[in-house]
């Protein structure tokens, strides 16, 4: 029996899926990061092994992998290396992260991608080259990706900065204090203030550390927090302002204006989505905006199913069925 594995990394985690040609599951595996622009190349490395060793389950893996579909944004040929040298891979699917968030969102082969994540992107995908530049002399079908020093507005990145800018400016009196504040002292265990400063400074990967403060984000905006709220707002506005951005580029016809939001920021607060959604909606109010359906490992047997001509509401039952853990809650 043919087996497919599965991969999808970025900037805070690579997650493996080994599943036969049934879609029955025979290993899977989580670990950090290995987008070198949000941790080293060693912690990378470190986290390649650990998750293959997760998907292996401590035994000898298979002669070889039937196929092997792929989503890494970080040094995907360490991984192929890494891979290759425990066991042979027959056939291999690079796949870009744009189509893997239109499978795994929506099960569509092209379309907008919003991906807040660690970092941020705007993506289109046109496999017919059926969209007309408004502009020839701007083409490019991606807005973003440009790293969280020099980009990556409304990325999980970009809200853990500006909520810890929040606590700081309100610690120092020149803005009002914000619960955040009381968050992170509580969940990084800060005897002092200034204990930040080395946490964040001195870690191995501090963007990812600072990504994580979403999740107390997530926390103050839902107790009502003003700083909060305004911080998953404006996250909403950054995004949106990106994805009409890009859309400017190109003459869209009705049956392409569709979207999908993708990425674990999202999940922070609804205003982020809501705000998102609104603002497109007034310029264009025939815009098809979606949630995503499930994680971008489920890219690999979407892929699979939509190979063998499976219909897409057999597809979503298989789906839904078999890889129960990979569904997207909001």
């Amino acid at each position: 029996m043919r087996n497919i594995l599965s991969v999808d990394g970025g900037g805070s985690k690579l997650r493996m899926l080994l599943f036969d040609e049934n879609f029955n599951i025979l290993g899977r595996g989580l670990a950090g990061g290995v987008n070198t622009n949000s941790t080293t190349a060693e912690n990378s490395l470190s986290n390649i092994k650990d998750c293959l060793d997760q998907v292996f389950g401590g035994k000898p893996p298979p002669p070889s992998i039937d196929k092997l579909y792929v989503v890494f944004v970080g040094p995907v040929t360490v991984f192929l290396d890494i891979l290759k040298k425990r066991t042979g891979v027959k056939e291999l699917a690079v796949v870009p992260e744009s189509e893997a968030g239109l499978m795994a969102g929506a099960l569509w082969e092209d379309g907008f991608l919003a991906v807040s994540g660690t970092g941020s992107d705007i993506f289109l995908v046109d496999k017919a080259n059926r969209l007309k530049a408004l502009d020839r002399s701007s083409r490019r079908t991606t807005i973003g990706g440009w790293g969280p020093i020099i980009g990556d507005q409304g990325s999980g990145v970009w809200i853990g900065q500006t909520a810890i800018r929040a606590v700081v400016s309100g610690i120092e009196g020149w803005t009002e204090k914000t619960l955040i504040h009381d968050l992170i002292r509580r969940d990084w265990k800060l005897n002092k203030d200034w204990d930040m400063v080395p946490m964040v400074y001195q870690e191995p990967a501090p963007f990812r550390k600072v990504a994580s403060l979403t999740r107390q984000v997530e926390e103050a905006a839902a107790m009502g927090d003003a700083a909060a709220l305004r911080i998953v707002k404006e996250a909403g506005e950054l995004m949106a302002l990106q994805s009409l951005a890009l859309f400017a580029r190109f003459e869209i016809p009705p049956d392409m204006r569709r979207l999908v939001c993708c990425g674990g920021a999202w999940k922070t607060h609804p205003l982020m989505f809501e705000t998102f959604k609104e603002r497109i909606l007034v310029k264009y109010p025939d815009f098809d905006i979606r949630k995503p359906l499930f994680e971008h490992l489920l890219a690999g047997p979407a892929f699979e199913m939509s190979l063998r001509g499976l219909a897409k509401p057999q597809a979503l039952r298989i789906l839904r069925e078999k890889f129960p853990d990979f569904i997207i809650t909001w």
